[in-house]
């Protein structure tokens, strides 16, 4: 909170909540990434069709050759296609994350490469998975069709990245402040602006009781604001944001010092 003036009559003091607007795009950017991943990327279902096909009649006493062919969808229906030549295995491969939670996806082994199925879904539903392509692979079975879905895990961590992202756009918005006590006027005039909307609050300097700091402990330091305390007991923010205690308790000063002889009256 800064004082951007001040005369024998008037008062005024503006409140830019920057660390709000810098933390709310921070995460409303970084969420929007993901969504855009999710929806785009990331693969909500997949199918995996494989043919046996024979030997040609001059290498008959070679295997025959197994084709493959995985699909995968996005939300958006687009299709990513990949051809899968001569499948040697299948496993799942386990994953941990920093909590202990664990993820498992299926892998299937080629000569050339190995290729991933979708990598949110259970392990009972990998195992099956995996144990129909390594029986395919094994046996004389001259076609083998496989689905997997993960569309529930996509729509809702898109459902929670979507209201992170309007918890995260109302701080990128919270509104700058504008206080003026007017001496002349008898008023103080409170004006909030934001992309939200714009709100007026105005109190006759005689109805002010007191100003009070109010603090609140965040996770590394302590937060304060400035607050009107008027004689009905009310309780008027002057910043509805938490900054820094060094630039409220100057704010504090200089109007305390504005209206000592208003208040004392």
């Amino acid at each position: 909170m800064k004082i951007v003036e001040e005369t024998h009559t008037r008062l005024r003091l503006k409140h830019r909540p920057f660390r709000y607007w810098s933390i709310g795009w921070c995460i409303f950017t970084v969420c929007l990434s993901f969504l855009i991943y999710c929806t785009v990327f990331d693969s909500a279902s997949a199918s995996l069709t494989c043919v046996r096909v024979a030997s040609p009649s001059e290498n008959r006493s070679s295997p025959n050759q197994i084709n493959c062919e995985l699909k995968r969808f996005n939300l958006l229906g687009s299709m990513d296609k990949l051809k899968i030549f001569d499948p040697q295995e299948a496993y799942i491969l386990t994953s941990s994350g920093r909590k202990g939670g664990k993820s498992y996806q299926v892998i299937i082994v080629t000569p050339l490469r190995d290729f991933a199925l979708l990598s949110h879904v259970s392990y009972q539903e990998n195992q099956e998975v995996v144990l129909k392509i390594n029986n395919f692979i094994n046996s004389n079975q001259t076609s083998l069709s496989i689905q997997q879905n993960q569309r529930n895990y996509i729509f809702f961590f898109s459902l929670f990245l979507l209201i992170v992202m309007a918890i995260a756009a109302f701080f990128a918005t919270s509104p700058v402040t504008n206080c003026t006590f007017y001496k002349s006027l008898n008023q103080v005039f409170i004006e909030r602006k934001s992309l939200r909307g714009n709100q007026i609050i105005e109190q006759p300097l005689e109805s002010i009781l007191h100003l009070d700091i109010q603090e609140k402990q965040f996770k590394y330091s302590k937060l304060y604001r400035v607050v009107i305390v008027l004689k009905s007991g009310k309780e008027i923010p002057i910043n509805p944001q938490y900054a820094d205690e060094k630039s409220i308790r100057h704010a504090l000063f200089r109007i305390n010092s504005f209206l000592k002889s208003v208040i004392s009256e």
